[in-house]
């Protein structure tokens, strides 16, 4: 087993804190700064999207996250299921998109599931979750193995109907719904209730125009308690996201590993106790198991010596 590095088990949760939090205000207040680097003069508020879908964002860049597109000063776009699912039901020209495909498809390759542990506002937020939870002393939740694949099936389901409901919006029979079905993820995401709330504006939390838009938003409300389950379950919004299982096919790529020698593993369970996701494919590997993790600290929680995380195959923790 290669030498630990001296960074420290520790200060890899207090770095990934960090990072977190640097993304996050980055992806919900970021469109100001560039409004006030792009044209002090000008003022922000003609240079941030606001709450108009039709409008233009602070940038075109899109990330494999919970950047909202309901959200009135935010970084980003869009996160990669809104212009996934968008192009699906517009239809554009190869031309005006393949860029910002190609940079997508790269990021979620050299990063993998880098986005859901590290950068994504709404994991972030669960993980805030667990710290109140654990400074109440409220009672973790562990769920059984039928739990935890029911959820795993539960969001790939999410994804098919995303691109589903994108695909039927796209047909002319239902020209006259295809601005309310555009984007069908997007309008249940708990991100739109919590983007608009930290951005001070609640003018799209809900949208009752009509039997499609009332039925979304229902639903989007149902999707926001589900996300509180999270103060008992570790993430457990993360368990149902189907960003995460639209990234998740990027598992096997991406910097960032982790490789347990399961051959010399005494079956403590210390790598599955620390995994908030409860994934078992470190702790029930047999031989040289490697895998792109989300969290990046496995083997840095409870001192397992036989879990390694590495960097372009270099150990760094």
């Amino acid at each position: 087993m290669a030498k630990k590095s001296s960074f420290g088990r520790r200060k890899i949760s207090r770095l990934r804190f960090f990072v977190q939090l640097f993304f996050t205000l980055a992806l919900l207040y970021g469109g100001f700064a560039i409004a006030w680097v792009s044209d002090s003069d000008s003022g922000i508020e003609s240079k941030v999207r606001w709450v108009d879908r039709k409008g233009s964002s602070s940038s075109p860049l899109l990330l494999p996250v919970t950047a909202c597109v309901y959200q009135r000063q935010g970084l980003c776009k869009g996160c990669s299921l809104y212009y996934l699912t968008d192009i699906v039901t517009m239809l554009p020209s190869l031309e005006s998109t393949w860029v910002l495909l190609l940079v997508l498809s790269l990021l979620m390759v050299l990063f993998g599931r880098f986005w859901c542990g590290w950068a994504c506002p709404l994991g972030f937020l669960s993980d805030l979750f667990t710290k109140l939870r654990t400074f109440f002393g409220i009672g973790q939740v562990r769920l059984s193995r039928g739990w935890r694949d029911g959820l795993v099936y539960a969001k790939y389901v999410l994804l098919f109907l995303s691109f589903g409901i994108a695909a039927l919006a796209a047909f002319p029979g239902m020209a006259e719904y295809k601005m309310d079905l555009l984007d069908p993820f997007c309008q249940i995401c708990p991100a739109r209730i919590f983007s608009a709330f930290f951005s001070f504006n609640c003018l799209c939390w809900s949208s009752w125009g009509n039997s499609v838009t009332s039925t979304f938003t229902i639903l989007g409300y149902i999707a926001f308690a589900i996300f509180f389950i999270g103060l008992t379950v570790r993430r457990f919004w993360c368990r149902l996201c189907p960003i995460g299982g639209l990234t998740a096919v990027f598992n096997r790529s991406g910097l960032v590993s982790i490789v347990k020698d399961g051959q010399k593993c005494t079956r403590c369970r210390a790598c599955a106790r620390s995994c908030p996701l409860d994934i078992r494919a470190v702790y029930e590997g047999r031989g040289k198991t490697r895998r792109r993790l989300s969290q990046f600290r496995l083997a840095g929680k409870n001192n397992c010596p036989l879990v390694e995380n590495r960097f372009l195959r270099r150990v760094v923790i």
